[in-house]
């Protein structure tokens, strides 16, 4: 089930990067083969924000992220928020970058607590390996029922 865990893990990774820089859109990620410069940056907490929708989304995004870090990764729990705060302060760079989207600290924040989240509910199910096999099935369930249902979309 370890491995099983790992391609979720994977899946879920190219799930993430998809849904922040290209919002789940196809023919947006299409269009944007060339990048179009919009750059937007934003440095006030929850100022210019999409709304609470949008905040909600960010945190719930991040919770796997933040549980397969601490499943997958033998760094210490500080190292590991380390990780998940770097990697949502990539993605925001990358936007920025590319101009793709809008880049925001609310953002990094939002990411970066909800994959604490993550890293909690990880730790909270350390002690029994059956629980975390069945939380990253759950995972793994989730993100193809909302990868179908955006398809559709």
């Amino acid at each position: 089930m370890y491995k099983f865990s790992k391609i979720i893990f994977a899946y879920y990774l190219l799930f993430l990067f998809w849904g922040i820089l290209f919002k789940f859109d196809i023919t947006h990620t299409i269009n944007t083969a060339h990048f179009f410069p919009s750059r937007s940056l934003n440095v006030s907490p929850f100022d210019a924000s999409g709304g609470r929708l949008e905040i909600l989304f960010n945190i719930l995004i991040f919770i796997p992220f933040g549980f397969f870090m601490g499943r997958f990764s033998e760094r210490s729990f500080l190292g590991k928020w380390g990780i998940i705060f770097l990697i949502s302060l990539f993605v925001e760079i990358l936007q920025f970058i590319f101009g793709i989207g809008a880049t925001d600290i609310t953002d990094i924040i939002t990411n970066t607590s909800g994959g604490l989240m993550g890293l909690l509910l990880y730790h909270a199910f350390q002690k029994n390996e059956r629980r975390q096999d069945v939380t990253s099935f759950f995972f793994g369930g989730f993100l193809l029922f909302f990868t179908f249902i955006l398809l559709l979309h």
